[in-house]
């Protein structure tokens, strides 16, 4: 079984590795390690009011759980049970909840690893393999859970978070099985110095928060041994149980008071968050963009996930231009925001000349025949939900265009939001007038004249000699240029007509 274990850790490390991620990390991005045994790993049973969670609660999946839609390594919004795939409600749902609900504009990272039953000597890297040799085949299968080294998965997943976020403290519920031992503190200091010096972190910055234990209860005695920590650790702090109740074997905690006790950990922790916190403003990537005019989609506004954006996968897909969570693309007339999902959004600070009703045009790509966007000014709706045609690739940029609501004049902040998967978006322009004007309202002299060609995107592509608008297509039908609109122009008119191939 052990050769197993080290086989499965040895595996999940070399995936980490190998893993890129090239995000910066976000200031806004809190993480925090949660470890202990079995009332950190939870025990009372979930409700469907313990479910209902935060999109700016998040964990890290320690193992893989099918039956919760997670895959070890990968982020997924939070809902019990965290921990393992089949156990209960912890302390640490009603943490992050609370967490994430007293800190807007910030998102909330928990690394569960817990082991029910456990001494704290499983997370000592030095002796954690003896004891599990020694321990009930039970243990030894939670442990299993997360490759035979919990500690080691802490420390591996814990790199992988610093790599989006930052940590900012350690959540400690353990004791019910050795805190009557005079040398748990000790051990508790080497542990939380270990994961201290492995992650390069400081004890001022990343604060070791732990929870007593159920009392009245079974093992209530362990709380002297809790609440000496901070004797020894400086920087550990104490949450009180008093008050909580048993979910009725005097050991383990209530749905209530797992809810409560969530709680407390953060009324602990806010405090030493908020004198070092610094939330990031939201402010313009350049300068302040201006209706009429293009917004540049790969300029959205500087403030991290959650504030000026909203990325559903940490991972950088384009690597290109900038160097956070949106994945933007190279294109031949310049950058794209790609790889996109419903849900996401990003924001720009915008000023309007003027009030009135202004034409948008978008130059946008999709391979899928679900894609669309919508905008919004100030979280008002502005536009219909705008469909994005399926053009056979994302590499084929064509325009979408359409009217907007009136606006008003001044400083505002214009959103794209992602409504189906899969929309590439190059620019928006928004005009007082439409600068484009279809076949059928083109008043043209007849006669041998001269038609410059361009594609969607403003690119000059050449000169057709043609009497017409049907001739010109004809010219066109026998070229080699890709179907799809193009925009052509004469001396005779000065908006661009758009004919399609």
């Amino acid at each position: 079984m052990k050769q197993l274990f080290n086989l499965s850790f040895l595996a999940f490390s070399l995936m980490l590795f190998s893993t890129q991620i090239f995000a910066a990390p976000d200031p806004n991005f809190h993480v925090y390690i949660a470890f202990g045994q079995s009332n950190m790993q939870g025990n009372a049973a979930v409700t469907d009011e313990n479910k209902k969670t935060n999109d700016r609660f998040k964990i890290l999946a320690p193992m893989t759980c099918d039956n919760m839609g997670r895959t070890l390594g990968e982020w997924a919004v939070a809902v019990p049970p965290m921990f393992h795939c089949y156990t209960g409600l912890s302390p640490a749902d009603y943490f992050g909840k609370t967490m994430a609900d007293s800190l807007p504009g910030v998102t909330i990272g928990i690394i569960p690893v817990a082991v029910a039953g456990t001494a704290i000597r499983l997370f000592d890297e030095d002796q954690y393999k003896g004891y599990l040799d020694s321990a009930a085949s039970w243990l030894q299968d939670y442990a299993g859970d997360y490759g035979g080294n919990p500690y080691g998965r802490i420390i591996e997943l814990a790199k992988k978070a610093q790599e989006v976020g930052v940590i900012k403290g350690i959540l400690l519920h353990q004791g019910e099985t050795d805190a009557y031992s005079d040398t748990w503190g000790a051990s508790v200091k080497k542990i939380y110095n270990k994961m201290l010096s492995d992650l390069g972190l400081a004890a001022d910055s990343v604060p070791l928060l732990a929870g007593e234990v159920l009392s009245p209860g079974q093992c209530s005695g362990a709380n002297t041994q809790i609440d000496a920590l901070p004797n020894k650790i400086s920087t550990a702090h104490v949450v009180s149980s008093s008050g909580l109740v048993s979910g009725g074997d005097s050991l383990h905690f209530s749905n209530e008071s797992y809810q409560e006790f969530g709680k407390r950990y953060a009324k602990v922790m806010l405090p030493l968050l908020k004198s070092k916190i610094v939330i990031v403003d939201q402010t313009p990537y350049q300068d302040t963009l201006t209706i009429p005019g293009t917004v540049e989609a790969e300029n959205y506004d500087v403030g991290g996930q959650n504030v000026s954006y909203s990325d559903n996968e940490t991972a950088n897909q384009g690597n290109v231009y900038r160097t956070d969570g949106v994945d933007i693309v190279a294109i031949s007339s310049g950058y794209a925001v790609g790889y996109t999902n419903a849900g996401e959004w990003l924001e720009y600070t915008v000023k309007v000349a003027k009030e009135g009703v202004y034409t948008y045009e978008a130059i946008v790509a999709s391979g899928s025949d679900a894609s669309s966007f919508r905008l919004f000014i100030d979280g008002q709706a502005i536009t219909d939900t705008v469909k994005v045609a399926n053009g056979g690739d994302w590499d084929t940029y064509s325009a979408v265009t359409g009217k907007t609501t009136a606006l008003t004049a001044g400083s505002h902040i214009l959103k794209i939001a992602i409504t189906g998967n899969y929309t590439n978006i190059d620019n928006i322009k928004f005009t007082e007038g439409s600068t484009h004007i279809t076949e059928a309202e083109a008043k043209l002299v007849q006669g041998p004249q001269t038609f410059k060609l361009y594609n969607i995107t403003g690119t000059y592509l050449g000169a057709f000699h043609a009497s017409d608008i049907s001739t010109l297509k004809m010219e066109l039908g026998k070229s080699k240029l890709n179907s799809g609109v193009y925009l052509v122009k004469n001396k005779n008119i000065s908006k661009f007509i758009e004919v399609k191939k």
